[in-house]
């Protein structure tokens, strides 16, 4: 039955998607919510883009742009990774790529304004000569200097999550009805379904309200009328401004939440586990409520605080079917320690990065911080003092944690570029983590030259229950990739430059070989043996490391890795996405 369930509901979603716009829907697993990724440009949008931003007489800018009111633009401007503010006179035409345009009253533009990936926000009074064309959807380029161009094909689209989207409305107020896959096939809940309305609408020049009123159907269950089966997440946000830009957020949600979410993609680990039924993960449920509030100071620089209040339990693994090994068993899910948790977090990024998908320069640094309590936990039984100490139960319990994840992204030639990462975090103070905040490290990512949790902590706990779990306290890993394209173009059913109307009818890109390390310890905290002091790092020549090769196709990628530090076979991997 579950089978044949899960077969339809994919038969439905591939026809669907042949008449319908593409929208994936993605449950986040820090926050419940729930983000609608657009289609793709047309490549005949995307070609005009090019062609007008590259043009010899456009102005070409990148960033924020204001024209204040009395001021006048003679010529035409493009603007990438906007917003642009216009009060003033333009004396041609505007067009914003990745951004969003605000016209303030008075606001004058001769020629035409075309936006992609963004919105138009118009005061009354404002005057456009030509015509104004609005896409949701982003154009995706890699800069060449002062010019852009096209990227090649995001091969990652073709594995993300399905689903179909009927829309209504315009760039003022927009409304729409969802069907789609939810998030990551997992042996929790086989392959969850969200379905339902979201709203978006303009409330005033700069403010808008978003609402996602959404049911997550589980299709692992067994068809009873059981609750457990159904999930649901509310979400309201009030958004003001651009940049800067303020908002707050109110969440309820019935979710299943990953443990660990930092290593492999969500569409890895979906894929890897509805073929060959490895699950790279564990999980556990999440239900609750949760009070947000973000400031978008700059374009790079974005600030959230939380206030969640969810009561978090066990689940078992269940039984869903697979295309591969269907009748072995899945791998059991660890049990939590349950309870009642109230969690106040900070985060703050900051991403100067030119491409959110494929970057060749610039900076990610995303930091967070959490100090969570419970006053009901119930922490299992069986885990030795040797895992950590006993947790209070008199109401007491508290504990803090904190992750920090930088990266670098560095173009050293014209077909070379370095990516760096920095990664570390856990325990920071108060009582022992509970076990779905623990961490763990190894294949295949982020060491890809090791096994799945080479180091997790858990060796010393007893019972069949926990076999694998993720159980350290603290986690650091270094990560460096060289990344050499390699040219190859070719095509069929090519035409000269000069015809403009004929298309080619299959282009071949290069792809890109990547030289990676990566080094890293998992490791638990206090004294005795197995443990370090709260303030010391494991010494480098106890870190795990592995050095490897790959061949990365527009994110489809294929590696070979090799532990050094261990005695570890050759490993291979396969990713549907960039490593970082």
């Amino acid at each position: 039955m579950r089978a044949f369930v899960l077969a339809a509901w994919c038969s439905v979603i591939g026809a669907a998607a042949v008449r319908a716009q593409d929208t994936a829907i993605v449950i986040q697993p820090e926050s419940a919510g729930v983000l609608a990724q657009p289609p793709e440009l047309s490549r005949a949008v995307a070609e005009e883009a090019i062609r007008r931003y590259n043009a010899a007489t456009t102005t070409r800018l990148v960033g924020r742009f204001t024209l204040p009111v009395g001021n006048a633009w003679r010529g035409d401007v493009a603007v990438r990774s906007g917003p642009a503010v216009v009060a003033g006179r333009v004396e041609g035409t505007v067009l914003l790529i990745n951004g969003d345009a605000v016209l303030d009253s008075g606001a004058v533009v001769t020629g035409d304004l075309i936006v992609i990936g963004g919105t138009v926000v118009r005061a009354p009074g404002v005057q456009v000569a030509g015509e104004v064309r609005v896409y949701e959807e982003p154009l995706a380029y890699r800069a060449r200097g002062d010019t852009i161009a096209l990227a090649p094909p995001d091969v990652r689209r073709w594995f993300r999550n399905l689903g179909v989207e009927k829309s209504w409305g315009s760039a003022e107020s927009r409304s729409s009805l969802t069907l789609a896959t939810g998030g990551t096939f997992n042996r929790v809940e086989g392959l969850p379904v969200v379905f339902g309305p979201l709203f978006d609408w303009r409330l005033h020049q700069d403010m808008r309200l978003r609402v996602d009123a959404l049911g997550v159907f589980r299709t692992a269950g067994d068809f009873t009328n059981k609750r457990s089966d159904l999930g649901y997440i509310l979400r309201t946000e009030l958004r003001f401004g651009v940049v800067p830009a303020y908002g707050v957020q109110f969440r309820a949600f019935d979710d299943v939440a990953p443990v660990e979410d930092w290593g492999l993609r969500n569409a890895e680990v979906g894929w890897t586990a509805f073929l060959f039924q490895r699950d790279y993960r564990d999980y556990y449920l999440s239900k609750g409520v949760a009070g947000r509030v973000f400031a978008q100071l700059e374009r790079p620089l974005r600030v959230e605080f939380e206030l969640r209040h969810d009561w978090q339990t066990s689940v078992s693994a269940r039984n869903p079917w697979t295309l591969f090994r269907h009748g072995q068993a899945w791998r059991p899910n660890p049990p939590i320690d349950d309870g009642h948790y109230t969690t106040l977090g900070v985060a703050v990024t900051f991403d100067t990065r030119n491409d959110r998908s494929d970057p060749t320069a610039g900076w990610l640094m995303h930091a967070r911080f959490e100090n969570a309590r419970s006053t009901d936990v119930v922490p299992q039984t069986g885990v030795p003092s040797a895992v950590h100490g006993p947790i209070p139960t008199d109401g007491s319990y508290a504990f803090s944690r904190v992750f920090l994840d930088v990266r670098r992204y560095t173009r050293v030639s014209t077909s070379g570029r370095v990516k760096l990462r920095l990664l570390g975090g856990g325990w920071i103070g108060g009582d022992p983590l509970p076990l779905q905040q623990r961490l763990s490290i190894g294949g295949p990512d982020p060491l890809a030259g090791y096994g799945f949790r080479h180091t997790a902590c858990s060796g010393d706990i007893i019972g069949a229950a926990f076999l694998g779990a993720a159980a350290c306290d603290r986690v650091i890993l270094a990560q460096v990739e060289y990344r050499g394209h390699i040219a190859l173009h070719w095509s069929y059913g090519s035409s000269s430059p000069a015809d403009e109307a004929a298309r080619s009818l299959f282009t071949l890109q290069g792809p890109d070989l990547v030289v990676l390390g990566d080094a890293g310890q998992a490791w638990l905290v206090g004294s005795g043996p197995g443990r370090l002091p709260s303030d010391r790092l494991p010494t480098l020549g106890s870190w795990l490391a592995d050095l490897g090769l790959g061949v990365d196709w527009g994110g489809l990628g294929v590696y070979v890795a090799k532990a050094v530090t261990a005695g570890e076979p050759l490993r291979f991997t396969l990713r549907l996405d960039h490593r970082f």
